[in-house]
């Protein structure tokens, strides 16, 4: 496949130099992470709307928000998922998908969306869908119209880190070989600083992380988001020196709304502690059907560290001024 591939197209161009196939036979293609997906996330009971409010949510930016259709199930769609923000007074949105741009959703739901003032951009996953570490799929995503390109991930549901732990057999993309990170990911480096974008690192493992961290800084990208660490073994995985490292080279830690509800939310509330919330930021991770939406997952997220003992000062921090600041916004 990947020869034939090869025949018509330079597999670095399309950034395929960055997947690894995994062991396949004839009778049976590799398994993608969306399959993977709906066996563990099956149908279930839609979540209802609580229509929660909290005054923190006025001016709220969620840098991490999923939406549907999509090739596993989501309950929302973008008009929805930017009606229901607006309305309770949030000030913007970055959508993702895992398997394809979405600065060309963005520009539709600002024409569309019946939303007015609210501020959509768009994301990009370096997974096996868009080529891996596919420099042009950034160039592309740039240039899409409306420029409401924003964040970049580094592979997150096909990353190697991930595939491994999981032990799945399927391609993968790689972003470093022997302790130094590929080509292909220096040259996205580049392209994210020149088109005025936000990198956030993804699924990869603490070293890869702090690799990109570093490089990132060195070649004097803007802040960079550390893709919600800690969430389990496949995702980053890193200690608490590792994020003051990630931090002091420009690193924003993301914080999920699902661990703040969830069985270790204490450990993600002393991780904000120690950190401080000025390095921090919460986004909902929202979408999947049955779980609270966007803007409830945001509010109970604010409940519950309010209750811990975080003042309003620094929920503005986590909700409001460190996503600005990350989108490069006016306050």
């Amino acid at each position: 496949m990947v020869a034939r591939i090869g025949l018509a197209l330079s597999p670095v161009l399309l950034g395929l130099s960055t997947i690894v196939f995994g062991q396949q036979t004839s009778d049976r293609p590799p398994h993608a992470a969306w399959e993977f997906a709906r066996t563990l996330y099956p149908p279930s009971t839609p979540s209802i709307d609580q229509r929660l409010t909290d005054p923190i949510l006025d001016g709220t930016i969620d840098l991490h928000a999923h939406f549907g259709p999509d090739a596993y199930p989501r309950q929302w769609d973008v008009f929805q998922i930017a009606q229901s923000m607006a309305s309770r007074g949030l000030r913007g949105v970055v959508f993702k998908n895992h398997f394809t741009e979405s600065a060309g959703v963005a520009n539709l739901v600002r024409r569309h969306g019946n939303a007015p003032g609210f501020e959509v951009f768009g994301g990009l996953s370096l997974n096996t869908a868009v080529g891996g570490i596919n420099p042009e799929a950034v160039r592309y995503f740039a240039a899409v119209e409306g420029s409401y390109a924003k964040i970049v991930w580094m592979p997150t549901h096909d990353s190697e880190h991930e595939v491994t732990v999981l032990g799945q057999d399927r391609p993968f993309v790689r972003v470093s070989r022997d302790g130094a990170l590929l080509p292909e990911v220096l040259e996205v480096l580049d392209i994210v600083k020149q088109e005025g974008l936000v990198l956030a690192t993804g699924h990869v493992t603490p070293a890869e992380m702090l690799m990109i961290m570093e490089e990132a800084h060195r070649r004097g990208l803007g802040p960079v988001i550390v893709t919600h660490p800690d969430l389990g073994p496949q995702f980053t995985d890193a200690t608490i020196e590792e994020l003051e490292r990630a931090i002091e080279l420009g690193g924003y830690v993301e914080i999920v709304a699902s661990a703040l509800r969830g069985p270790r939310r204490e450990v993600f509330i002393d991780m904000i502690r120690r950190l401080g919330p000025e390095h921090c930021f919460v986004s909902s991770d929202s979408g999947l059907v049955g779980t609270p939406n966007h803007a409830d997952a945001l509010v109970i997220a604010i409940r519950t560290l309010r209750a811990a003992g975080f003042d309003d000062a620094a929920l503005d921090l986590l909700f409001r001024t460190n996503p600005r600041r990350l989108l490069g916004l006016q306050s």
